[in-house]
């Protein structure tokens, strides 16, 4: 499954990442010196959509086909290309065929507001040559939306952790279950609950799952107990009972997906692992916490926040390098920081809600660069600045808008949704510090 932006009316860019088979196979027709044919199947069997995004082992003999088969309970019809010499779907609604040339200059590609729920810039890439269109009968074009989550993709997210649970289990048998919140856009942001049984269990099966295929993209991932909740703020609270910021946390580095902006280089930064187990005598043993939250909290001018039991959330305006520490400085030595175990700070624009603090600070943080342990009135916290990153700071790369829909696009949504009668939208949140 990859995105292809229309150049003219016989090419289009071929957005083929670096960890991606489909620059694998680039990357051998250009030592070979060949042009690479390509076919490019639109719609069909819903399950080959879905097939197209999992996770599928790299391993001879296998690929998207077998398992769109084997999910459907009968074999994928196939047909031969017309102008290249490649097996198509036969019930997809269009296919495309083409070739892409080693041998030619890359295009630039984008911007894309991607499923990150931020405009991915531009960059270089390999033209798709068109070749023929096929298509059917009174052809459906099929099209997804992808954008600030959840949006469809969280649900076919969902279905991959389901159907490949059982396949992390033969390799990491402690593994009870796993959970990829949507707040993570599949990559960012893992939580996984195992039967631990001695030391050093949790980094183990933490370091195992970033060496499995696309988990290795992971940013953060938080072992828990089995039975503890996967889900929302509870996941993070069952964790932080049993976690001591910088006892129990750790961090290291490794790919990251090409697609994320706050990494340290393109496709290489941070990971955090957050050991929230119950702690063994070797581990240094349980040490007592009573998560809390305050009704009131210390007010700075242009400062948002709201406190969960354990966590608090905090949104400002960022003016200056540096802002995020002070910010965190100041509130963590106020008394309101008792009973808190984890900070979370990002941008102005960000509304003050659980599931969108984390989206926005996952989004927006290098764990090796931007994950603090700081000191409470109650013991170590674990900041995490999911602000902005200033040249000023040491970070060079641009730094790409969150996706807004336009107030045009927002009135046609309106009116569409109540032609078709569906239920009444609800009020529209304003994020905060916008007008």
């Amino acid at each position: 499954m990859y995105r292809m932006q229309v150049l003219d009316k016989q090419s289009t860019a071929m957005h083929w990442q670096l960890h991606k088979v489909g620059r694998q196979h680039y990357d051998k027709a250009k030592k070979l010196g060949k042009r690479l044919e390509v076919a490019v199947a639109l719609g069909g069997d819903p399950i080959l959509t879905y097939a197209a995004t999992a996770p599928v082992p790299p391993i001879p003999g296998v690929n998207e086909f077998n398992l769109a088969g084997f999910l459907r309970g009968r074999p994928v019809e196939l047909a031969r290309g017309i102008t290249v010499d490649l097996p198509v779907p036969a019930e997809a609604e269009f296919v495309l065929e083409g070739y892409v040339d080693p041998a030619e200059d890359l295009v630039v590609e984008g911007p894309f507001g991607d499923h990150t729920g931020f405009y991915t810039l531009e960059d270089l890439y390999p033209r798709f040559h068109v070749t023929a269109i096929t298509h059917r009968k009174n052809a459906i074009y099929p099209a997804t939306i992808v954008g600030r989550p959840p949006m469809e993709d969280a649900y076919l997210i969902e279905a991959s952790e389901r159907l490949f649970l059982p396949a992390a289990q033969l390799i990491l048998p402690e593994i009870h279950d796993y959970h990829m919140p949507p707040a993570g856009v599949a990559h960012n942001w893992v939580n996984v609950s195992i039967r631990k049984h001695y030391p050093g269990q949790a980094y183990k099966v933490a370091n195992g799952l970033f060496g499995l295929g696309q988990m290795m993209f992971a940013k953060v991932i938080v072992v828990l107990d089995a039975g503890a909740p996967l889900k929302g703020p509870e996941a993070l609270q069952a964790a932080f009972l049993n976690a001591v910021p910088g006892r129990d946390t750790l961090i290291s580095r490794g790919p990251i997906d090409v697609l994320d902006h706050a990494s340290r280089a393109m496709g290489y930064g941070g990971k955090l692992i957050i050991d929230g187990t119950t702690k063994l005598d070797e581990e240094g043993g349980p040490l007592p916490f009573t998560p809390r939250a305050h009704p009131s909290l210390p007010s700075i001018p242009g400062v948002q926040q709201e406190q969960l039991p354990g966590i608090w959330m905090v949104t400002f305006e960022k003016t200056r390098p540096h802002q995020a520490k002070e910010v965190a400085e100041h509130l963590l030595a106020a008394p309101q920081s008792a009973g808190i175990r984890l900070l979370l700070l990002t941008d102005s624009d960000t509304t003050l809600e659980f599931d969108q603090v984390m989206w926005a600070v996952l989004n927006n943080i290098d764990p090796e660069r931007d994950t603090w342990v700081m000191p409470g009135v109650e013991g170590p916290v674990l900041v995490l600045d999911g602000t902005r990153k200033l040249a000023e700071e040491g970070f060079m790369r641009r730094w790409p808008p969150k996706i807004v829909m336009s107030p045009e696009i927002v009135q046609r949504v309106d009116a569409r949704w109540n032609r078709l009668g569906l239920p009444p939208l609800p009020p529209k949140e304003t994020p905060i510090g916008q007008p």
